[in-house]
């Protein structure tokens, strides 16, 4: 049997196909489209028209390849855009009337829990405790748990998309807007109180696996290559100093740089090494399988 799952975020917008086998889950088809959901979007306020089409011509597609690769049921879930946008809820519903998928929109700590029962899934063999970064463009997730589940958990309202919008006016961005940005990620963080027997760090999401595929100068995206690698925070540092020395034209030159990804890179580095900071981590893991394959896993518990 062929599932799909869909992630739909702030800046992306995710779909998994996987065959399902005595309990395995083996990927037929990965995709991503970077559609910016969360476009100029206020708390409260209505999500920008623009997006809401690129939103919508990305899902006409997938819904194509789905029917193509003959997934017979679909998960889908959304993420901070549509929790915070005032009709979020009418987007999800249109969603399911053109392309009969049916988009939940799900709680912060909601897309916490399946973002980390992927981690659990993927990386039990590294350790008995994690600690998950899942920064996101609207929202960043900071997760401590075990194998059992969860012990503690954080929803950060600071996202690559959000805090570029906010803090950053120029190109390449100053030193003092990303300071600015890094000192208000800190303060958020102030509240959250890392578990010191959780040495093992997973980061989750395009921007390590973006920094990862940057710092290796992939032509081409391979899943192999990066699930389950490492950036130590030296690392994140070069790559932060890289990208701010150029304009994003320049950046977008990069090798393993998507050019959808290029005006918000430099937040995702200050979100990132603010939090390494805050948790005292010289290095994370990197994974390329976050909410989609928790949706994925949560699936095939329930069917079992």
């Amino acid at each position: 049997m062929r599932i799909a799952s869909i992630d739909l975020g702030t800046n992306s917008l995710i779909m998994t196909v996987a065959e399902t086998d005595n309990g395995m889950l083996t990927p037929v088809s990965e995709e991503i489209r970077i559609v910016r959901l969360g476009q100029a979007l206020q708390p409260g306020g209505r999500l920008h028209p623009g997006a809401k089409e690129r939103c919508f011509s990305a899902l006409h597609h997938f819904a194509e390849q789905m029917k193509l690769l003959g997934a017979e049921t679909v998960a889908a879930a959304g993420t901070a855009a549509l929790r915070n946008a005032s009709d979020g809820q009418l987007f999800a519903e249109e969603v399911q009337d053109r392309f009969g998928i049916p988009l939940q929109i799900i709680s912060g700590n909601d897309e916490a829990r399946l973002t980390f029962k992927a981690v659990q899934h993927d990386f039990a063999h590294l350790g008995d405790s994690f600690v998950m970064i899942d920064i996101g463009g609207g929202s960043t997730e900071l997760v401590i748990g075990d194998g059992n589940g969860i012990t503690s958990q954080m929803s950060l309202d600071a996202g690559t998309v959000s805090f570029s919008e906010r803090f950053v006016h120029n190109d390449p961005p100053l030193s003092e807007e990303l300071q600015s940005a890094a000192r208000a990620v800190t303060e958020l963080l102030d509240a959250f109180e890392p578990n010191p027997t959780s040495p093992v760090t997973v980061g989750v999401a395009g921007t390590v696996t973006t920094l990862k595929a940057v710092e290796l100068e992939m032509d081409d995206y391979d899943h192999s290559l990066i699930h389950g690698s490492t950036l130590s925070r030296n690392e994140v540092s070069q790559l932060g100093e890289l990208f701010t020395s150029m304009p994003t034209a320049e950046r977008m030159k990069l090798k393993g740089l998507p050019p959808e990804r290029a005006d918000i890179i430099p937040m995702g580095v200050v979100i990132l090494e603010s939090i390494m900071e805050q948790l005292q981590q010289q290095l994370i893991t990197v994974s390329d399988r976050g909410l989609r394959w928790g949706l994925l896993y949560e699936w095939m518990e329930r069917d079992s």
